[in-house]
């Protein structure tokens, strides 16, 4: 059995039709559940009703956590390769349905063997998605191993969408846009991670760039640590208790080794590895690395879940009297970085949560030093009781893009625990040590993530500045194709990201490809641009332009990408 259980804001549902004979006969109807634990559960072969009951019951225990008894079990079969009969699988799910029932937990329970429109927005805190994996027996495990059984990857989802669902995507849906502009892909061999394509590292890479710029100009230094760390790495940050689960471990020797799932207890190491004066802080490091995180990772959902990651993550050590100009400092950095994608945003306050470390004064601290600086923003916030992380109060950013959805990107984290488990110190006008705290803060969170929401935000029409491709020059006929290599190559020069069409073909088969690729300009050439030395420049809307020189053509490009950023 697989099993994704999500905290949500909400869920809403709507069942379609009818997908497997095995169907409930049920009346459709749209059904919305908020804040309530979401259990996404594939049903496979061997399970039954000992394993319901495992599992029922350590979703009991999770709920306990979060001081809620409401649960929805829903069926997603796209979580495994291995799963049951439809006969065998509805059982399980009324069995799990009956024990959470016993459990004093309350149960809703969507729809067997339906197709359903889905809407559902998770809560931004630690908990809030965990994956789980089950099996019966051992027997049952080797048999599974035997087969190579393994959680869907999302190359095999792909490929599924395209011989059932994918039809029914639209076209703004990023995995349709990635395979189009051919901007990744996703291989059986490394399931849930991302297979970055020229095109699509590049568009990853400038998302980069233009943050270092940003972060440079702010004093930031950037920093990278290894992938690989003894455990006890996040045993003395706490992670080790609160996300184990989802760490993917190994052993060097005698030595138990994770992947990093996150860059905070490593990055205190490398603040550690010299003394510090009250004079030099705040320190402010920015880290890029991949990161690595055990979750499943669910139905073809491209981007927005995998296992490998990358985040625009920065750490900055300082006193706690200057934490709030600091804070302010992010926060003016959110607004501008926002501020270039046009995006929309609303602000959460996530406090204190059960199961934390610290005392209530040192929270209270933390929490009043939030709200000061989302007040003297002028922003309206909500807040949301017991969501922070277990360390620290966070303030949680959600963006809206232009289908009206919004996405959990930003965070901004005050942290009093941290300094004082890794004996973070510097030397104060004293002359002794002191602690300092640390704001943890990401602001488009995951760069995988941030990716498929900017592709279906601009419905694949990136602006230029963004464009992994930004012109594309197409010869009128052979005869051209010299001339028009002297254009690309004088693009290039410039800077621009450029490519040439220079294929067999007719001139109206390559404008409709370029188009349908959203390459913001094409440069068309023929017997009359080159007796002119001169181009004809067409926008991806169809606009065009005669006799325009590269260099002019060049320099409003340029122009454009500086209107930006």
């Amino acid at each position: 059995m697989k099993i994704l259980q999500m905290h949500v804001d909400f869920v809403e549902y709507t069942p379609i039709k009818k997908e497997i004979r095995g169907a409930e006969e049920i009346e459709p109807r749209t059904v919305r559940e908020d804040d309530i634990v979401v259990l996404f559960t594939a049903v496979e072969k061997g399970d039954d009703e000992a394993l319901a009951k495992e599992a029922v019951a350590e979703t009991s225990g999770f709920l306990s956590k979060l001081g809620t008894k409401r649960v929805m079990i829903y069926p997603f079969a796209h979580l495994s390769q291995d799963l049951a009969a439809p006969s065998e699988a509805l059982p399980v799910l009324l069995d799990m349905e009956k024990e959470a029932k016993a459990a004093g937990l309350e149960v809703e329970r969507a729809p067997f063997g339906w197709t359903k429109a889905l809407q559902i927005k998770v809560k931004g805190h630690p908990l809030a998605e965990m994956s789980r994996s089950f099996t019966h027996s051992a027997k049952h495990e080797v048999v599974a191993k035997a087969k190579t059984k393994r959680e869907l990857s999302d190359a095999e989802a792909l490929s599924r969408l395209r011989r059932s669902d994918f039809a029914n995507l639209p076209e703004t849906d990023h995995r349709i846009i990635g395979e189009r502009q051919d901007l990744f892909s996703f291989q059986e061999v490394s399931p849930g991670m991302v297979y970055w394509h020229d095109k699509g590292l590049k568009l990853r890479n400038i998302l980069v760039d233009f943050l270092r710029t940003e972060l440079a100009a702010r004093g930031y230094v950037e920093v990278s640590t290894p992938s690989l760390a003894n455990t006890a790495l996040w045993r003395v940050s706490g992670h080790s208790d609160h996300y184990r689960d989802n760490m993917f471990l190994t052993t060097l020797g005698d030595e138990e080794m994770g992947l990093k799932p996150m860059n905070c207890p490593s990055t205190f190491l490398i603040y550690k590895s010299r003394k510090w004066s009250f004079r030099e802080l705040p320190v402010r490091y920015s880290i890029f690395d991949p990161l690595y995180r055990n979750e499943l990772s669910g139905v073809a959902s491209g981007l927005f879940r995998v296992k490998s990651l990358t985040q625009d993550d920065a750490h900055i050590i300082c006193t706690e009297e200057q934490a709030e100009a600091e804070l302010m400092g992010m926060l003016d950095l959110m607004e501008k970085v926002y501020g270039v994608f046009k995006l929309e945003y609303k602000v959460k306050i996530s406090t204190r949560p059960d199961e934390s470390m610290g005392s209530e004064e040192e929270w209270k601290r933390a929490t009043d030093t939030l709200v000061r600086a989302v007040k003297k923003k002028g922003w309206k916030y909500e807040v949301k009781e017991k969501e922070g992380n277990f360390y620290a109060p966070k303030i949680d950013v959600d963006i809206k893009d232009s289908l009206g959805r919004e996405w959990q990107c930003g965070t901004f984290q005050l942290d009093l625990q941290m300094p004082k488990r890794f004996k973070l110190s510097y030397t104060g006008p004293d002359g002794k040590d002191h602690t300092p705290v640390v704001l943890h803060r990401t602001i488009l969170g995951s760069l995988e993530r941030f990716v498929g929401v900017m592709l279906e935000h601009y419905k694949g029409a990136l602006p230029v500045w963004l464009s992994p491709v930004q012109v594309r020059v197409i010869p009128l006929s052979d005869e051209h194709r010299e001339y028009g290599g002297k254009v690309l190559e004088s693009l290039l020069k410039s800077g621009l990201r450029a490519e040439g069409d220079f294929a067999s073909g007719t001139i109206g088969a390559k404008i409709r490809n370029a188009q349908l690729l959203k390459i913001p300009y094409m440069l068309v050439v023929g017997k009359k641009e080159e007796d002119s030395k001169s181009v004809a420049v067409r926008t991806r809307a169809g606009e065009q332009t005669f006799g325009v020189s590269v260099d002019d053509f060049a320099s409003r490009v340029k122009a454009e990408v500086s209107a930006f950023n």
